[in-house]
C-alpha cells in the first residue's frame, strides 16, 4: 500500500499554478460547483490534489474574495462582533 501512496505522490503537481490550470480549473468548478474537490481535480486532469484545488479556489480565484483593506463599516462591524462573539468560531 505504500507503493500505491509514493505513485500518487509522484503524479501529484507540486509547486505554483500557472494560468492555464486557474483557467481550467475555473472551468470545471463552474461545470460541477465549488464541492466534490477531488472529484474535480481527478477529472479536470490537472494532477493536483482535491486540497490544492480546493485551496487555490478559496484563496485566489473564487469571485467573491476582496482583497484590500477594509472599509470603515466592514472594520466597525468586525469590531462590534467581536465584542459580541469573541473569538469564538460560526460553526
Amino acid at each position: 500500500m505504500s507503493s500505491l501512496k509514493m505513485v500518487k505522490q509522484e503524479e501529484s503537481r507540486k509547486g505554483p499554478w500557472t494560468e492555464q490550470e486557474d483557467v481550467q480549473l475555473g472551468f470545471y468548478v463552474n461545470l460541477f460547483g465549488d464541492r466534490r474537490w477531488d472529484f474535480i481535480a481527478k477529472v479536470s486532469g490537472l494532477k493536483r490534489t482535491g486540497k490544492s484545488c480546493r485551496l487555490r479556489w478559496v484563496n485566489y480565484m473564487h469571485p467573491g474574495l476582496k482583497r484590500g483593506k477594509l472599509s470603515p463599516q466592514e472594520e466597525r462591524l468586525v469590531l462590534q462582533l467581536h465584542a459580541k462573539w469573541g473569538n469564538r468560531s460560526a460553526y
